[in-house]
């Protein structure tokens, strides 16, 4: 224990966000996450939790947000979001353009950040153990702490040790998860409420404590179980026929939007997914196994009619995907899609709008585009605007532990895939007033937002919790267009005292309506 150093790097910094300069200071480090907290005493350490942080030190902290933000995986850095998203500076990929799509680009042009939420909130960027420069302390090592569970409670209680150390007992607090980060975050929201604030140390300030304000879901997955891609067909893929669509809409292969606004054709995508596609799904595919039909002369029959042809034809219209194919797989999974829409191309998981050809080696499909240039980035970027320097290798994405996850949650006693529904209406019970915001792109085939609002409906959340679509794939900041009107939808996010005030997920908006609001 007295190995680990707690000390931060610091680096003075002034940025300009809507024409006022603003001050800030940067920090990095570690901090050790401590299973058992308590105001007098510290037990049971668990990891050195690598993290970085961009904060307004001469605001009073009762009245200044602190953000604590990751990616997902699991096995992700916090790298994708730290130099893409919020931060004070930011790579600018301007998703989709690929101008090689043979080659990862080494660099990209690296500026300040117009966006940055420096003028919102505080921002503390955080590594899960494994990756970046996180790991687990003796005698846990980092698959110890590889699980569903274990994982989000070793976040906790980061942030625990984060409040503490820092001070920010008083401050209005918000979680920021991408990706996977749509089951962790819910998962340490309910921890952080359930802790209340029993883990704190006292305040000298004598201001009150908060516990949670709310958490924003970027492009999130939120049930493993109803993701027809995790499940490789043993759910429906209706929650992903309007992504399929808008990929296609985008690249040209359908001209069924027409002059429709993004929103609109949503809409239609929608009942065309919850009608004609779930209706000739149940009635002609088995529940156990999508992909395969439960009597194949039954379908033949069906789909060589001349109602089983429209829907065909209908199907082809919206997703691209000939009759011929969606007649041997009615319900085909996103990998069957990147590899058929466009013949000697494929397409990205991340983002359907690029793609490379199928002649690429796997470690330069259209998913790992950006990786070089940003891992290149960040090498320079901790020494130089950090003002951290360190040996070793920074781990920006670790494949290990999606091998040897723990998925199964402490209250299940199956290897089950999670889901963190429940823990969203658990946060809602105890914090009625949370405030909960989810973010979509029209083209990410990796998390469809149509499914998010599903798996919402089905737990009777959808006119709760609010999901709002941009142009864009997985990591929608990396889209110029839908930059402006993303920060505004957190900038309204952040005014705002309740969630209630945020309004239903039910109408959707798009990237150009939201620039009006």
């Amino acid at each position: 224990m007295s190995a680990i150093n707690e000390d931060t790097s610091v680096k003075q910094h002034t940025i300009t966000i809507n024409g006022k300069v603003l001050p800030y200071v940067a920090r990095a480090g570690h901090l050790v996450a401590y299973r058992n907290v308590a105001p007098t005493r510290k037990s049971g350490a668990e990891a050195a939790v690598f993290y970085t942080s961009y904060t307004r030190d001469a605001l009073p902290k009762e009245n200044r947000p602190v953000t604590f933000l990751w990616n997902g995986g699991p096995g992700s850095a916090s790298i994708w979001l730290h130099m893409g998203s919020w931060g004070p500076k930011r790579l600018k990929s301007d998703a989709p353009n690929m101008p090689d799509p043979t080659k990862q680009p080494e660099s990209f042009p690296f500026e300040d950040n117009a966006i940055s939420l420096l003028d919102k909130s505080d921002i503390v960027f955080v590594d899960p153990p494994g990756t970046g420069l996180s790991t687990a302390i003796a005698p846990l090592k980092n698959k110890d702490l590889w699980g569903t569970d274990i994982d989000a409670q070793v976040v906790a209680d980061f942030i625990t040790a984060y409040i503490n150390k820092f001070n920010r007992q008083s401050s209005p607090k918000y979680l920021y998860g991408e990706s996977y980060g749509g089951i962790r975050t819910p998962i340490v929201a309910n921890l952080l409420e359930q802790a209340g604030t029993s883990h704190y140390m006292p305040d000298l300030s004598g201001k009150p404590a908060k516990v949670l304000a709310g958490f924003i879901l970027n492009s999130p997955l939120v049930n493993y179980n109803t993701s027809c891609e995790m499940t490789r067909g043993r759910s429906s893929c209706e929650g992903y026929i309007p992504s399929y669509a808008m990929v296609a809409d985008y690249l040209k292969k359908s001209t069924k939007r027409g002059t429709k606004t993004q929103e609109q054709y949503l809409a239609e995508l929608r009942t065309f997914a919850r009608t004609t596609f779930k209706d000739t799904l149940t009635t002609y595919f088995d529940p156990s196994n999508y992909l395969q039909p439960k009597d194949s002369d039954a379908w033949s029959t069906f789909a060589g009619s001349t109602q089983g042809k429209a829907v065909l034809d209908q199907l082809e219209a919206y997703t691209g995907i000939s009759t011929e194919y969606s007649a041997m797989y009615f319900n085909f999974i996103p990998a069957f899609y990147e590899q058929t829409l466009i013949p000697g191309s494929v397409l990205g998981r991340y983002d359907g709008r690029m793609m490379v050809p199928d002649s690429n080696s796997p470690d330069k499909d259209a998913d790992s585009y950006i990786n070089l240039a940003f891992l290149n980035q960040l090498k320079t970027y901790f020494p130089d605007f950090v003002n951290y320097k360190f040996k070793g290798a920074y781990q920006p994405l670790n494949d290990e532990p999606r091998y040897i996850w723990k998925w199964a949650r402490i209250d299940s006693d199956v290897d089950s895939r999670p889901q963190s529904i429940t823990d969203i209406q658990a946060v809602l019970t105890f914090n009625p007033d949370s405030k909960i915001l989810i973010l979509h792109g029209y083209e990410d085939i990796a998390t469809s937002g149509f499914q998010t609002e599903l798996d919402l409906e089905g737990a009777g959340l959808i006119s709760r919790i609010p999901v709002k679509w941009f142009e864009g794939g997985h990591m929608i900041y990396n889209t110029e267009s839908s930059r402006a009107p993303l920060k505004q939808t957190l900038d309204d996010y952040y005014a705002l005292p309740t969630q209630d005030a945020l309004g239903s997920s039910s109408a959707s908006v798009s990237a150009s309506a939201l620039q009006l609001h």
